[in-house]
């Protein structure tokens, strides 16, 4: 049986250190393991939890009022960008509509958390253009803004959304591994729409906000800029 006591994977923490960070008891982060709230790999008999899934979970403080649903998560992104959102029926669209106009997109963002939860990868940089030019992927970031022309180089780094299904077989065919020194960023999303993705690249709303996660500061001014310009 392995133990807790060994040392995980670099980028990923056992239960109980990762209960202790969230300040929840370990059958808690066995629940939000299940939902997909926390990211994390099954190693023997024991679940390695996402580091970074551990961090934004906390930075976002979903506690804070209640966490829209990726299905209404990606309609509210989908209509700040003035584009439709046909898996939500016409009651669900106008009350997320609503939310959008009353509060604005930088309000709602510790809302939006189930948009997708990163996980940062590494992949043979022979692989990257193939990746960023695979159908399942839905490009976001840097990758998307370059791809945009916002004015930004996405560099050697893919970031992008991936339905959860599609995450294992991805990660197989690019030889993908959890690193500290990510060049792949996957943001698992919970499929909630007939067919993934919804477009080549992310609304310019969860550009934007992936804009304000990024290590590089000029990545951030862009989508606080964007973010700005949206909500006007």
């Amino acid at each position: 049986m392995v133990k807790d006591t060994l040392a995980p994977a670099p980028g990923f923490v056992p239960i109980a250190p990762a209960a202790k960070r969230l300040g929840v008891t370990q059958g808690r982060v066995r629940q939000l393991i299940k939902s997909g709230d926390l990211l994390a790999n099954q190693v023997g008999d024991i679940w390695l939890v996402e580091s970074e899934s551990v961090e934004r979970r906390i930075a976002l403080a979903p506690g804070h009022g209640r966490k829209l649903t990726p299905s209404r998560a990606w309609a509210l992104l989908c209509m700040a960008d003035h584009q439709p959102a046909p898996w939500l029926d016409r009651s669900a669209r106008y009350k997320v509509g609503a939310l959008l106009k009353n509060r604005g997109l930088r309000a709602l963002s510790s809302k939006l958390v189930d948009r997708g939860l990163p996980v940062r990868l590494r992949s043979h940089p022979s692989l990257l253009r193939r990746l960023r030019h695979d159908p399942r992927l839905m490009l976001t970031g840097a990758t998307a803004a370059a791809e945009l022309g916002l004015g930004l180089l996405a560099g050697d780094v893919v970031e992008a959304y991936i339905e959860a299904g599609s995450f294992e077989e991805i990660s197989h065919e690019y030889h993908l591994q959890a690193s500290r020194e990510p060049n792949v960023v996957l943001r698992r999303v919970r499929g909630f729409a007939a067919t993934w993705p919804i477009a080549p690249n992310a609304p310019l709303s969860a550009i934007a906000l992936d804009l304000l996660e990024d290590a590089d500061p000029r990545a951030r001014e862009l989508g606080a800029s964007l973010i700005e310009r949206i909500d006007r």
